[in-house]
């Protein structure tokens, strides 16, 4: 039984994990579940920590920007720095 939790939480954290990756470094938007703890005064800049994983989020989110979203971030899994991107 304990193991089918495990397998199970795991399967959640992992789903989570991989929609929260997919919104900020393939579609360069804000992510989903991830909560911004350090965040700049533009509206979305800054650190989001998730359960494990974390992003360092630059980016245009003021309504003047001509093109908003990240503009550039850096995903950390377990405090390990994994991928960095920079939208084009």
């Amino acid at each position: 039984m304990g193991i089918i939790i495990f397998v199970f939480s795991l399967l959640i954290w992992s789903t989570i994990a991989v929609i929260d990756y997919r919104q900020v470094c393939l579609h360069f938007e804000k992510p989903i579940f991830a909560i911004g703890t350090q965040t700049q005064d533009d509206g979305g800049s800054g650190l989001y920590k998730g359960l494990g994983y974390s992003f360092l989020i630059n980016g245009n989110f003021m309504p003047e920007d001509e093109f908003p979203g990240v503009t550039h971030v850096n995903f950390y899994l377990f405090g390990n720095m994994v991928e960095q991107r920079i939208r084009e």
